[in-house]
This record gives structure tokens, sequence and C-alpha cells, in this order.
């Protein structure tokens, strides 16, 4: 090839499936143009998400060569819904055993926030640490502690004072939480003005598609737009269509409904002369939002009396079908506009609270009023929940999802993620030094986890009601028992199945700036787990764990820990877990400990284990489990590079675990299925190798501590995008790839 030359990529004749051409390991800048599509067999992904443009360049540098097409590679999404979990409160997380198959036909949205991008620039404070120490502030617009300040969070995110626009740990770190709660798409904020925040969605995008590469099934992406300025929607409309849609970017990222995205805003504003506003108007679908938080329109009452109705333009009454982002409960069912029997309701939000109260209709969250509707609150008990804990519970939110699921609707829109922020005015409906859609904890509608005292309740009381919404999968129970000698290697593991999959390339670091005056750095991620395996025989359970590079050295502190927990167990517990292995670093042997009552442990047993590579092996005695019967059930997750021992928060922020948060792995022994249980793993799963799966037995240099292959008690206590655009390709190669959803 010489400088500056044309390339024609040509093959001979190949298998039917997908291929993937990518430039790599480039020294100098490339130039290309974003072009209508040339080939309707060819596929451009760009931030590894599949756009409809086609890529036209000049190869900048004169080396090249094609290497053998690669083995055909399956892309695998993880399924969360055969985890299992207890939240802090001790309430078990809908799984298979109490909830029904996955309905194909149910979807749940969620009201998300890029508007930290934005708001960052500010300096800000936390509303509930100022009222806590100045009580007397909480009405004081002018009170000294609050320095001035005009935005406030409620409390504080588990991941601080972030910029979702910039910081790529955060919003990865979303990706997966939203993903294993079943979130089918993220609605974004945009109903202030114009603004989109454009540049934070496509930041978002960007890390979204990289995570569903690695097996995330994130949320799809929509946009909630101005509700009540129309000509607001169509500007925002065609920033939407220009940047993204017509470009076709991130189009796996697109959510539809009626078959064209969905867009939550109205194209009336649009103007149906103009050409490229007429493609606009038919491009998506349109489900402009009612605002209205009860059903007869009532928006401000003063004096018992209604003084402010708002009520939707009849012409988009008439025309669209409208849906509900906020609503008191009973909340109200939005049908089709062609359902004129109403004989299904097609949307229907839940909110975790509402700036409203009976007395006055809207309410500062801020008012400190009787009867305003926060998180603690039930319309049907006619109060305030009486426990003193009561805002950690949602009776708000309980009501709210029970009754959706009782109604049925096809779509759930969730009121909210992570709004955090509002502005603070010195008057608003009747509240002086109002923080009018977020004030304190109790008084708030986010579910992202808090490092206050909300912690990750929320989270769990959502991804219980979505599974019994949607529905789960039930996980596979074990295979056949199998005997594991641990100085082999993966081979012997060939055929042992469920396989537990873990989210690959998410341990690496955090750098970014947050609000004014925050920044923040965690260079904690260390060993990437990727999978893991159980089995066992008539003595042993045996557990594998890999990670996606070699293992780092046992003697690192908080170094691959193994928890277990017992089903039906009512032994002490850390969090649900009953023993722990390699609390403490391992030597010859490792321990397993047994809780004692929370993070407090004794020995009881020593336990034998193996390293190699990038695999742990660990035989652990049934007897020291107390699973000698034929049929047991465990749960067990691993975690690495915990920071803070004893705070099950820690796993949101520090080293990885797997699974996420306080999710755990089920391992059910049946003998009714074991000498028959399925190869793979969990059903609309398709299983993906390990790169260190072999198909004839490995033996190393492992560290090992196998003495005569029994392991016995030692002690025992009583008892890339497709194309690299910033990179001149010099090595080019195929690789076949298939894809699943």
């Amino acid at each position: 090839m010489s400088r500056n030359s044309w390339v024609r990529l040509q093959t001979g004749k190949q298998q039917a499936g997908e291929y993937l051409f990518t430039l790599s390991d480039g020294s100098e800048n490339m130039r290309v143009n974003l072009v209508e599509a040339v080939d309707p067999n060819t596929e451009l992904y760009v931030n590894r998400a599949k756009c409809k443009m086609s890529l036209v360049s000049r190869l900048v540098g004169a080396r090249g060569k094609m290497t053998p097409v690669s083995p055909s590679e399956d892309q695998v999404f993880v399924d969360p819904t055969t985890w299992v979990a207890v939240d802090g409160l001790g309430r078990k997380v809908a799984d298979a055993s109490n909830t029904g198959e996955v309905r194909k036909d149910k979807f749940v949205g969620i009201f998300y926030h890029t508007w930290h991008a934005s708001h960052s620039r500010n300096v800000t404070l936390n509303a509930n640490t100022v009222v806590s120490q100045y009580p007397e502030a909480l009405h004081d617009y002018k009170h000294a502690a609050w320095k001035g300040v005009g935005i406030c969070f409620w409390d504080e995110p588990i991941w601080g004072y972030y910029n979702n626009g910039i910081d790529r740990f955060v919003l990865r770190s979303q990706a997966e939480l939203l993903a294993d709660a079943g979130v089918d798409v993220v609605i974004f904020d945009n109903t202030n003005g114009t603004e989109n925040y454009i540049d934070a969605v496509l930041e978002l995008c960007e890390v979204f598609a990289e995570a569903r590469a690695d097996g995330v099934q994130t949320p799809k992406i929509s946009a909630m737009l101005n509700m009540f300025d129309y000509q607001a929607d169509a500007v925002q409309l065609r920033e939407f269509y220009d940047v993204i849609y017509s470009k076709g970017l991130y189009e796996d990222l697109w959510f539809y409904w009626d078959g064209k995205p969905l867009m939550v805003g109205s194209p009336t504003g649009l103007d149906a002369k103009d050409e490229k506003d007429r493609i606009i108007a038919e491009f998506f679908t349109y489900r402009p939002i009612n605002p209205c938080y009860t059903e007869d329109y009532r928006q401000i009452v003063e004096n018992g009396k209604v003084t402010v109705s708002w009520v939707p333009e009849q012409k988009v009454l008439q025309n669209h079908t409208m849906w509900k982002w906020i609503s008191v409960y009973p909340q109200q069912k939005m049908y089709r506009v062609d359902d004129k029997e109403k004989s299904k309701p097609e949307e229907m939000c839940v909110c975790i609270a509402e700036n409203w109260s009976d007395a006055k209709g809207l309410t500062a969250m801020s008012s400190g009023l009787p009867g305003l509707y926060g998180r603690a609150y039930s319309v049907k008990n006619g109060g305030l929940d009486p426990r003193e804990d009561a805002i950690l519970y949602g009776a708000n939110f309980a009501e709210q999802f029970e009754y959706a699921i009782s109604c049925d609707p096809s779509f759930i829109y969730i009121t909210g993620w992570n709004e955090w922020v509002a502005g603070r005015y010195e008057e608003m409906w009747g509240t002086t030094n109002a923080l009018p859609d977020n004030a304190l904890p109790g008084y708030s509608r986010d579910i992202e986890p808090s490092t206050g005292v909300l912690k990750d309740h929320y989270y769990y009381q959502m991804v219980s009601y979505i599974r019994r919404f949607k529905g789960v999968n039930r996980q596979q129970s074990a295979s056949a028992p199998t005997s594991v000698d641990l100085t082999k290697g993966t081979a012997q593991w060939e055929n042992v199945t469920p396989v537990y999959e873990s989210y690959p390339n998410n341990t690496f670091p955090r750098d970014a700036d947050g609000y004014a005056g925050y920044h923040y750095t965690n260079t904690t991620g260390r060993n990437d787990i990727v999978s893991a395996k159980v089995t066992y025989d008539a003595d042993y359970v045996y557990f594998m764990v890999q990670t996606k590079d070699a293992l780092t050295s046992k003697e690192d502190s908080a170094w691959m820990r193994l928890l277990i927990g017992i089903t039906g167990s009512r032994a002490a517990a850390w969090e649900g877990y009953h023993f722990i292995v390699n609390r403490t670093s391992p030597a010859q042997k490792t321990s397993l400990e047994r809780s004692i009552g929370g993070w407090n442990w004794e020995k009881v047993c020593d336990v034998d284990y193996s390293v190699q590579d990038n695999m742990l092996q660990i035989a652990i005695p049934r007897s020291a489990l107390g699973v000698t019967g034929e049929e047991f059930s465990l749960f067990f997750k691993w975690s690495d590079n915990m920071q803070t021992d004893g705070d099950i928060m820690d796993f949101y922020n520090n080293g990885d675990v797997a699974p996420e948060g306080r999710f755990s792995y089920l391992f059910t022994v049946d003998p009714a299925t074991a000498d028959t249980a399925n190869q793979g793993t969990s059903k609309d799963t398709t299983e993906a190798k390990t790169e260190n799966s072999t198909a004839t037995e490995q033996r190393s240099d492992a560290e090992t501590t196998v003495q005569d292959n029994k392991y016995g008690c030692g002690s025992v206590a009583g008892g890339g995008v497709a194309m690299a655009i910033a990179a001149t390709g010099t090595a080019v190669f195929l690789k076949r790839r298939k894809r699943k959803e």
C-alpha cells in the first residue's frame, strides 16, 4: 500500500455470520468521514454501538496485513434475575421462588438526570447536613449556614457529589446497577427550558455501549421533554435528531415503542412546512407528559379551593397517548388514545415521594407540613408510617407499586433515580426557604444509593417490585457431582454448570471532578472477577473463580474473599453470610470462619486452595458448612480489595465484587436434576467460554496447598470500537461475531 491510497477490503467466501473489521495499533491520526450507508450488508459500530452511517477514510500509513478469521464468539448478557439478595432491612428480594417467569411484554423506565453535567459548575451544600446541625435554618433563607448557596443536595450520593457528564466510573456503576435491577430504559429529564445536556448524553451512551459489550444489559435511552412548552420540545427534538438519531449513533441503545424510537414529549411544536421537521415528526413515537398530580388537574389549593389547574391542550389529548411521570395514589391509568374502551392501561407511574399535600396541592418538600407525601406517607393508611425509622421502608413507594402491579400496565415509569438536587428559593408555594422537589432524606424521590441513612434500601425494594412485575429466570440447579483435584486446571471444570458470570472491565481507576470543589479518585480496582463455578462430591464443596488477568499476590490485603450463606439457616451472620474464606491473607492453607454476629468471626477450620494464573480453587468440607444432606442450597459472592471491613456499602465503590452490591449467586443441589442438568447458563443467555478453558487437562507450577489429595479440616473450632477513529490502522483482522440479546 502506498501512503494516502484508497484501501479496498475483499474476502473470499466465508460462513454466514457477522464479521468485525478493525484497525488497531496505530501511531498517527486517521481522518474519517461519516456518510450515508453505502452497503446494506455492512454495519458500522462507533464506541461499540451500531451506527446507521458508513465510515470513509484514507489509510495514513504504509503497513498492514490480513490475519486469519478468528473463531466465532458469542456476545452474552449476564442474567441478574437469577441472583438472590436480602436488603439491609432484612427483606428478601423477590426471586424465582415467589414470582413468575419472565414476561416479555412488560417494561420499566426510570427518570434519570444528566443535568449534573451542568449544575456541577456550582458550589453546593448537603441540605440534610445543614438542617441536622442547624434545625432553625430549615425555614430561614438567609441563615448563615446556607452560605448563600442556591443548589442543594438532599444527601450525599454513594459516589459523592459527582458530575456524570464526565465521570465514567459513576456511569459504568450506574449502568450495572440499573441493568441488575431490570430497568429497560433511562428517561432523561430535559423538562427545563430547551436544554438536552447533549454532551452528557453522548458520554453516557459511550459508557453504556462499552458496558453492553461486556455483557451488561444496560437500559436503553429516551428523553422526557418540556412538559408545558411544545415549542421548546421542537427545539429539543431537532437537537436529538441532528446529533444522534439522524446519524444512527448508538442505535443499539434506542428504546423503541410502537416500532419507533420513543420520545416522551410532543411533536406539535414542529413546523409542518419544514421538510426536516416533517421527518422528525414521523421518526419517533411520541408520548407527551400529563404533568398533573391528580386526575382532576388541580395543582394548587388555597383555603380548600382549587386556585390553579392545568389541563393539557385538547388537540394533544385527542391525538396523542399521554403518559405520567408523577402522580399521587391512586395513580392515573394512562390508556392508548385508540383504546376507546379503556381495556388495558398502557402506562402508569410509580413514585418514591411527591411534593404534594391534600391541604395545598403542590407543596415544597422542605415545608414540613403535616400530610406532605414523603417517603413514609401512605394515602390508604391516612398518614405517615408511625415507625421511628419509617423513611427506610418506603410506604409511599410500596403503595404505588402494589397498585401499578394490580393494574398491570405495559410500561411502568419510576420517578426517580438520581435527581439529587433542588434549587433553594426564598419563597415558593407558600413556603419560606423552599426546596421544592428534594429537601431531606424523608422528603426526596431518588432510588440511587446514598452514604446517608437511606443507604441502598430503596434500590432493593425497587428490584423486588420490578421482578414481581416483569418476572425472572430460575437459576439452573447444579450439574452432576464432580470431585476436583486442586493441582489440576480448568479442564476438570469444563462440564460443571451453571457458570456464574460477572462483568469484566469494571475495575478501571476513577479520576474525575465532581461539583465545584470536589475531585474523586479511586485506584482500588485490582483483580477483575469474570466468572465462577461451584461443584461438590460426597465430602466437599468446591469453589472456583477466574479473573481477567493473573491473580495478584495472595499477601495483598482483603484478597479474593469468598462469602457463603446457607439457605434457610438462622445462624449468626454478617449481612446474611454465615461463612467467610480469606478474611485474612492465606498461607499454606486458608481459613474458613463463621460469623458470631455481624463482622465478628471465629475460625471453623483450615481449608485447602490453589492458585493457577487467573484461577483460584478452594475445597471446603461439607461438614464444616453443615450441608451434609442429599439436597442443599447455598448462596455466595466473591470480593476483592474491600477497604472498610464490615461495611457492605463498600462494595459499591472499591475493588471488585461478584455479583454486584448485596446480590449473591445461588447454588442448589437437587438430586432429581443433578444428573441431567442442562449445560450452559440460565434461560435467555448463552455461555461464553473463558479464555483459559481448554479441552485437555492442564497442570502448571501453580501455588497449591494440597497434601495427598485430601482436603480435610486442619483444626475445627467447636460447633475497541469497530474502527479506531483516532488511530492509524497498521494491523487489520477479521473477527466473526454472533450477537444475542
